[in-house]
């Protein structure tokens, strides 16, 4: 039984290891038109420290439908030096994306104080429409 988990050692001149982190489940944001929805995004460094300004992008279709500037924006930061970033999108905001079937993303955009500007992965967001919309 042991011998089992010696198997790969030594390992051949080829061997490549996946040491990719694999997600246990998967980030999901959903946004109910005509209700107030919370997205919260961790970031794997201090924002408050390395940008001058952070944006988050949702858009729907070609064009941006809502932008949240960085003053709109909940900032904090972990024990770990990461942050979360938390937007909330109004009921009258989340009304913008009812009766559509258009794809809907979100993407934050972070403006780095050495004058880098860097994007987020972007994310699909569920759009779902409320019985009464």
């Amino acid at each position: 039984m042991s011998s089992e988990m010696f198997r790969n050692y030594p390992q051949p001149d080829d061997y490549v290891p996946n040491n990719r982190p694999r997600c246990h489940k998967p980030f999901k944001l959903d946004i109910m038109t005509g209700e107030t929805a919370i997205h919260t995004f961790e970031i794997p460094f201090n924002v408050e420290e390395s940008c001058d300004d952070v944006k988050v992008i949702y858009k729907s279709g070609l064009t941006p439908e809502i932008t949240k500037e960085q003053s709109e924006l909940e900032i904090t930061t972990t024990e770990h030096g990461n942050s979360i970033i938390t937007c909330t999108l109004s009921a009258e905001e989340t009304s913008i994306f009812q009766n559509t079937l258009l794809d809907t993303k979100v993407q934050l955009k972070f403006y780095m104080k050495n004058g880098d500007i860097t994007y987020s992965d972007i994310y699909n967001v569920k759009v779902v429409n409320s019985l009464d919309n």
